[in-house]
């Protein structure tokens, strides 16, 4: 069967691991057919097997693989392993050990430590690469490249800062614009010759900025050199590399435009308890992840890696419940995902990660629960295949933006504490998760055509370009949703002169004099007016309290507390065709989830479920052609109502026919067509 026909399902194999066992690779390819595995993913960390000594290459374990592979009609996606050089090659080659900020080299040894700039490790990786391709390009196994590991974390060599000013000297090109754009005068920090940009000044927030995009471009060029041999050998396999959900390092925005397909490595702490932060709402900040990693791309993604148990890097890692392991697989193809991928494939017996869980466990058969629990999600998957290659219609987007997060993050501002960038765009989030209304999670760079409802929580930093496109989308016809903290900097970290929110001024039709910051656990009262009729009653702010003025807005809630009492809280401009919200506050979730509960409706978004879900339970759809399939998640611990209403469904896998009030099992997964 061709890969596009099949949800890829497999994950990480390390049998260079087990050479000296051949009987244990002989039971685990048996393993691989009883549960149902598909594909396989090689050579992620095996740079010392493939090359034990500079020069000298071993590929006859990897031949053997895919030899077993082929026979079993399996596929291999083929990583370069650059995401752990051998020891060998960072001892003779010390410069390609990364620096550290105080101007140390690392000492060989973890993972994901080389320097991006190293001409001698570009050198080293594009040689492996290749001889991967070349050997292994035309492969019938082969269906994808895996570029290195999970790319993360920074170097400050003198190779980096030389990259980094000419980068800069291309960027400005003068010191006068420089420092002009890092306002460095202050605390005398003007730059009187590129030599003296050395060390990362964190008081000096552009510089903090560009940094970041740099070593983002740094992690872009790499990608690129690695990419370039596999291309010219086997232009018609496509390239991934696996993500990290929201890991701020690199802006995925921008590494993604060098890959083909976007993959991620998806590790929710499932089953541990829930605090006031969103992320720890386990279900939701996993769909949200989800929804980012397809919106990199708008195009469905793989999930690369998940547990299939308990990990052995978290404080605690409880057992997966009965139901929770095909559970989190289908959450992951609700969202988007084609694939359903683990690490690893077995355990191995020894180093950080040996008790980290697997398909296969240190017992080394199948009878567990786990491989049970996996073998029959296997079973399950090939019903499902009608899903590969499936979009996720959505009409609203809500952004989350590397950039703004990094510039504010860097800022020092009254809210030092409490900036909560993430929380607050995944407490704007949550109402369409709750509600089943597909979302995708898009930058401030995005295209906004596709959408009805554009949901910008607290976007710091904002260009005038966002802001100009932004104000086309409302004056369209678009519904645009904003919130405090946006509008404050532009793209080099400048405050933006007129006030805030900048370059949004006159689309939202308002002008914040300035805000208060409320430290916990104070909290102030608002009250909704007349005119408001997607909120009622009272709610609570709390942190930001923005004191704004209307320049043509009107007011839909004020504060109903403090010397800014009677001051607008909520307002609403009409600009063009359409409308423009601002949220002066961080309030409570039920103001949240009322007023983009009904914009939901006013505007005739679509749900997944018309007839409403109870708390906990998720519903999503993919679509194409006429063809739709809804997935309907329990993610409680105990059996729950979900009403279908009158729509008529039947369950994919088994034809069971179902409508109205149905009980779901706890971490049930169901995927049901629609019945004409």
């Amino acid at each position: 069967m061709k890969p596009r026909e099949q949800i890829l399902f497999g994950g990480d194999y390390n049998p260079d691991q087990w050479l000296s066992q051949p009987d244990v690779i002989d039971r685990d390819f048996e393993l691989f057919e009883k549960a149902r595995i598909n594909t396989l993913t090689l050579g992620v960390f095996s740079w010392a097997s493939l090359e034990p000594e500079e020069g000298r290459y071993e590929f006859g374990w990897m031949d053997d693989i895919f030899d077993r592979a082929e026979r079993q009609n399996m596929h291999i996606i083929l990583a370069t392993p650059s995401g752990g050089k051998p020891n060998w090659m960072a001892l003779k080659y010390p410069e390609i050990r990364r620096v550290t900020e105080t101007g140390q080299h690392e000492v060989q040894g973890r993972r994901h430590n080389h320097c991006l700039t190293s001409p001698v490790y570009r050198e080293k990786v594009r040689a492996m690469n290749e001889q991967l391709a070349a050997r292994y390009g035309d492969r019938e196994a082969l269906i994808l490249w895996h570029i290195s590991n999970e790319f993360s974390g920074y170097c400050y060599c003198d190779q980096c800062f030389a990259a980094f000013r000419q980068w800069l000297k291309a960027k400005y090109q003068s010191l006068d614009a420089l420092n002009d754009a890092y306002w460095s005068r202050f605390w005398s920090h003007t730059y009187t010759d590129w030599e003296q940009i050395q060390t990362i000044d964190k008081t000096v927030c552009g510089l903090v900025l560009d940094w970041r995009r740099f070593m983002t471009e740094q992690c872009r060029s790499f990608i690129r050199n690695e990419v370039e041999p596999l291309r010219r050998h086997s232009p018609k396999i496509p390239v991934t590399t696996n993500f990290m959900g929201v890991h701020l390092d690199y802006d995925y925005h921008q590494l993604a435009k060098e890959l083909d397909v976007v993959s991620w490595d998806a590790y929710p702490s499932w089953h541990t308890p829930q605090t006031d932060s969103l992320t720890s709402h386990h279900s939701l900040f996993a769909g949200f992840r989800h929804d980012l990693t397809r919106s990199l791309k708008r195009q469905p993604f793989l999930l690369m890696e998940a547990s299939p148990g308990p990990v052995n890097w978290k404080d605690v890692s409880p057992l997966l419940r009965p139901g929770m392991l095909r559970l989190a697989g289908m959450q992951a193809i609700a969202h988007g995902s084609d694939s359903v991928c683990y690490f690893q494939m077995r355990k191995g017996r020894g180093s950080i990660e040996q008790f980290h869980a697997a398909v296969i466990d240190h017992v080394g058969h199948g009878n567990t629960r786990m491989f049970r629990e996996l073998s029959s999600l296997g079973q399950s998957l090939t019903q499902m295949e009608s899903v590969v290659g499936m979009p996720t219609p959505a009409k609203v987007a809500v952004v989350f933006d590397w950039e703004s997060s990094w510039i504010l993050d860097a800022a020092g501002t009254q809210h030092n504490t409490i900036k909560q960038y993430l929380e607050t765009v995944l407490a704007h989030y949550k109402p369409f998760w709750d509600r089943g209304v597909a979302v995708d999670v898009v930058d401030a760079k995005a295209d906004w055509s596709a959408y009805q409802l554009v949901v910008v929580p607290m976007l710091f930093l904002l260009p005038e370009s966002s802001a100009q496109r932004l104000a086309e989308f409302v004056e369209r016809g678009g519904t645009l949703v904003t919130t405090y903290g946006t509008g404050v900097v532009d793209e080099t970290g400048l405050a933006i002169a007129g006030g805030i929110p900048g370059h949004l001024r006159e689309v939202l039709g308002i002008w914040v004099e300035e805000s208060d910051a409320l430290p916990d656990p104070c909290r102030r009262r608002i009250k909704t007016l007349t005119e408001a009729k997607c909120l009622s009653g009272s709610y609570e702010a709390r942190h930001y309290l923005d004191v704004l003025h209307l320049e043509g807005a009107e007011a839909l809630a004020v504060y109903d507390e403090d010397f800014y009492a009677g001051s607008p809280a909520l307002t609403r401009h009409e600009y063009g065709k359409g409308a423009a919200w601002y949220i002066a506050s961080r309030n409570d979730e039920r103001f949240t989830s009322d007023l983009l509960g009904n914009l939901v409706k006013q505007l005739e978004i679509p749900y997944s479920l018309n007839a409403g879900l109870p708390k906990g339970v998720s519903a999503q759809t993919r679509e194409s052609e006429g063809r739709r399939l809804l997935f309907l998640m329990n993610f409680n611990d105990e059996v729950v109502s979900c009403d279908l209403g009158s729509s008529l469904y039947a369950d994919i896998e088994t034809g069971t026919g179902y409508t109205g009030l149905i009980e779901l099992e706890p971490y049930a997964a169901l995927v049901l067509r629609e019945r004409e």
